[in-house]
């Protein structure tokens, strides 16, 4: 079946209208991809809105491209070519802030190829996918992107209605904007909050409105994202570092060590079945998630306090299934 991602349609239409011998009209385009016609009609305006000369033969009724019009040529080669591609379809199935820049971006790179590469791409698109993981749309969120860009460059302070998720309340804040970063899916951005006094994390699909102000900030000369978040487990900035001990057996014992979780994670291999992994780290609850997920096959050592956190957690989920 034709891919029916935007981006790579938009590519795959270019290169059948470059096709010498072939012949696609709106219902021909629409039947293919199966779309509707007024969708091919919209990716070609979006192409036309890039300088892509796409004109229309009324005697034999097909779109054509101008046979002169090339891009001009980055220059890549087949590997880096390949590169661009795959980093594109991971960031176009995922959530990513600028879809429009990313497709108007990589139709121009695709157009300015020579032939001999543009015939091998159509290949390498069709065999390649990547299956995403769960995240956020982030389409209706993209004005706050802007303002958020506009602000991180110009060191503009912004007042957010922030929602939270852990006390349900939406909550007026100034923020002095440092950084936007994505942790498995979602947007967040990172900057120094006046209520709170310091630097913490919002989820920019939980910002309920914003507004930029003239006040100019600076951003201390030692500030690092990644120091802020060396120890941080997933974005849970906690006050009090742990030191986590965890015994992994069966399945999970074999599972844990496929992966690097984090940069000062410890793994001492008792057998085929059975792990001890050890990490330092702020994120209280995200780690205590992320252990509860491997069910009977994951035991926390230590420390006691969150061992007790957990014992408390199995009780009241073991309640959700006794009569």
């Amino acid at each position: 079946m034709p891919d029916n991602n935007r981006l790579f349609r938009i590519i795959k239409i270019m290169m059948l209208l470059n096709d010498p011998y072939g012949n696609w009209d709106a219902n021909k385009f629409a039947d293919y991809f199966n779309i509707s016609v007024r969708t091919f009609h919209r990716d070609k305006k979006m192409m036309e809105e890039l300088g892509i000369p796409i004109y229309y033969n009324k005697h034999l009724k097909e779109y054509k491209i101008l046979d002169n019009f090339r891009f001009k040529s980055p220059n890549l080669d087949q590997k880096e070519t390949e590169a661009v591609l795959l980093a594109a379809k991971e960031y176009q199935n995922r959530s990513f802030p600028m879809k429009k820049e990313l497709e108007s971006g990589l139709a121009k790179v695709y157009n300015s190829l020579p032939e001999f590469l543009k015939n091998s791409m159509g290949s390498y698109i069709k065999n390649y996918e990547i299956i995403s993981d769960p995240f956020v749309k982030l389409d209706e969120h993209q004005k706050k992107f802007d303002i958020l860009k506009e602000a991180i460059s110009n060191n503009l302070s912004v007042i957010i209605n922030y929602y939270s998720m852990s006390s349900d309340e939406t909550v007026k804040r100034k923020l002095d904007t440092y950084n936007i970063f994505f942790n498995n899916g979602a947007p967040y951005l990172a900057a120094y909050c006046h209520l709170r006094d310091g630097i913490r994390t919002f989820r920019v699909d939980r910002i309920k409105s914003i507004k930029m102000t003239d006040e100019k900030y600076t951003i201390p000369g030692d500030y690092s994202l990644s120091e802020e978040f060396k120890n941080v487990w997933g974005v849970e900035q906690g006050q009090k570092e742990l030191d986590i001990k965890i015994k992994f057996i069966g399945r999970a014992a074999r599972f844990v060590p496929e992966y690097q979780w984090s940069d000062n994670q410890e793994i001492e291999i008792k057998n085929e079945n059975e792990i001890i992994f050890s990490v330092r780290t702020c994120s209280r609850e995200e780690i205590k998630k992320w252990m509860l997920g491997f069910g009977a096959e994951a035991e926390l050592l230590k420390p006691v306090e969150l061992r007790e956190e957990i014992i408390e957690e199995i009780y009241a989920m073991q309640k959700n299934y006794v009569n």
